[in-house]
């Protein structure tokens, strides 16, 4: 799933399905709240991009719980119970939220949402487009240390570059718990590893994916490297090598890791109890043991 975070696909599986929202967002500072999870590699990367941009000032956060409860498989919730409500938007589900959109939603609500404070609905659940969105048209409430993630002179570089990030290396992980064949698998394993490996020969020329630079590509990629040891190499199969085993791509993730803005927004422990445990009923199967601890010292 490109545009969302929805429920765990090692778990079973509910008929319901996400959908998607696409409405007009007005420029406007203050109007808008992104609703996140610190797990969700998707909604991650617009975490990410909003604190890079300065767009902090100008956009609010919100975060969902990073376990499912047992009784709400298909919605997210703000708090420790049920009752808990998110301080802006005064909702207890996230679902409500997309029912302000929607009225006759009754699919899974997904991360990222952009929610309009002034109606309390989701107005945007698209990472893809809110990640563009945010690096061109909010340009005005940029702050004055602000990267430039989608200069003019790159702008193609910029999109094909970030369609195979998307294509090769975010979605692969998702895909790979999909497969119905070894065939399916290996294809899908081969092109992951394959494309690591130019990125690292990339890298090891230069500081950023498209040059000296930090650029939305960046962003994209990192959110799949901090999550690859941790719970991909065990989880989905990915085992062929280590992101440890790729010098330059190593280096480069504990350097973007450093930066404020990647660093308040990657949580370990987060990442770890949402792909493990992955919802609140207590723990009788082995999968569903949290990994002991993370040496996060060594992304220092």
């Amino acid at each position: 799933m490109a545009a969302a975070c929805e429920w765990h696909p090692g778990q079973a599986k509910v008929a319901t399905k996400s959908q998607k929202i696409q409405t007009p967002i007005a420029i406007q500072a203050g109007r808008y709240r992104l609703i996140w999870g610190k797990f969700c590699p998707w909604a991650t990367q617009i975490a990410i991009e909003i604190d890079l941009l300065g767009l902090d000032q100008v956009i609010s956060k919100g975060e969902i719980q990073s376990l499912r409860r047992r009784d709400l498989d298909t919605d997210w919730v703000f708090g420790a119970t049920n009752q808990v409500k998110d301080p802006v938007l005064q909702t207890a589900r996230l679902s409500e939220n997309y029912r302000q959109a929607l009225p006759t939603f009754s699919g899974r609500a997904t991360v990222p949402a952009l929610v309009d404070t002034t109606t309390g609905a989701v107005v945007n659940n698209d990472a893809n487009f809110l990640l563009d969105n945010l690096a061109t048209a909010w340009r005005p409430y940029f702050s004055t240390a602000a990267p430039e993630l989608y200069p003019a002179e790159q702008k193609e570089a910029v999109r094909q570059t970030s369609q195979t990030i998307l294509h090769e290396i975010n979605e692969v992980p998702g895909k790979i718990l999909q497969a119905k064949s070894q065939v399916e698998y290996e294809q899908l394993a081969q092109t992951f590893f394959t494309r690591l490996a130019s990125f690292d020969q990339i890298l090891s020329t230069q500081p950023y994916l498209l040059g000296d630079q930090l650029t939305q590509p960046d962003i994209r990629l990192f959110v799949t490297l901090v999550r690859f040891d941790l719970v991909y190499y065990y989880q989905n199969k990915l085992s062929y090598k280590k992101l440890t085993d790729y010098p330059a791509l190593w280096s480069y993730a504990k350097r973007l890791y450093r930066l404020p803005a990647f660093k308040q927004n990657t949580d370990f422990t987060a990442i770890k109890a949402h792909f493990y445990q992955v919802d609140d009923t207590p723990i009788n199967s082995f999968d569903r043991v949290t990994p002991f601890g993370i040496d996060a010292a060594k992304w220092a």
